[in-house]
């Protein structure tokens, strides 16, 4: 699965200075592969919350909105801040990526 959000999008946003990033080829930081995987789960949380298959967009085409969102889900996963992750499936307005996604969310038909 292509990443919609690249790690250096993540690594520049969250600003987290992994070392891959201002060190020489090869020296890559220890938390990378903890912040791939949060990236990965991320987007899979996203496009679930949305309702969209995974290749309805590639990160050329992403909307800015979801790279936000994704960029925020990382971040409580990373961080362990529940409050970006709580309510998210309840579609609770007081959650910052609801307030994000809202609008391009399918809705549900019951």
């Amino acid at each position: 699965m292509a990443t919609l959000v690249t790690l250096k999008q993540v690594n520049d946003a969250l600003r987290l200075d992994l070392s891959q990033y201002g060190t020489p080829a090869g020296d890559e930081d220890e938390r990378t592969a903890d912040v791939q995987l949060k990236l990965l789960q991320a987007e899979a949380t996203i496009l679930n919350y949305l309702k969209v298959a995974s290749d309805t967009w590639t990160s050329e085409t992403v909307p800015p909105m979801v790279t936000a969102a994704i960029i925020l889900a990382v971040r409580g996963l990373y961080d362990g801040d529940d409050e970006l992750l709580s309510g998210l499936y309840d579609n609770a307005r007081t959650n910052p990526i609801v307030g994000i996604l809202q609008r391009l969310r399918k809705p549900t038909v019951a």
